[in-house]
């Protein structure tokens, strides 16, 4: 299995503003995102395969669907959440950014 950095290991919140028209941009919890209306959408990998995904739900507040992740080849993650299962491929990642190809 490919090796993941532990950069990745925590829980990025989507930075909307910071998207281009091929990648998604999310950032940790203390990025000072701009005010937002509803809760932004947010995913979190764990050490040991653990993944979950928080989308809006009632009252706008973030509704987890738990699931796992794997290392593919070339930088991407395949993902298993509720009923579905994708493939993320990571451009970059640090600790500050995450930037996923749309």
């Amino acid at each position: 299995m490919p090796e993941v950095s532990p950069d990745l290991f925590r829980r990025w919140y989507r930075s909307f503003e910071e998207d281009t028209d091929d990648q998604a941009v999310y950032r940790p919890a203390d990025f000072p995102f701009p005010p937002s209306r509803a809760s932004r959408p947010s995913l979190e990998f764990r050490p040991g395969g653990g993944y979950v995904e928080y989308a809006a739900g009632a009252a706008d507040r973030a509704t987890p669907t738990r699931g796992s992740w794997e290392a593919e080849e070339d930088d991407a993650v395949r993902v298993r959440a509720g009923a579905g299962t994708r493939v993320l491929h990571i451009v970059a990642h640090d600790d500050q950014v995450l930037r996923i190809r749309k």
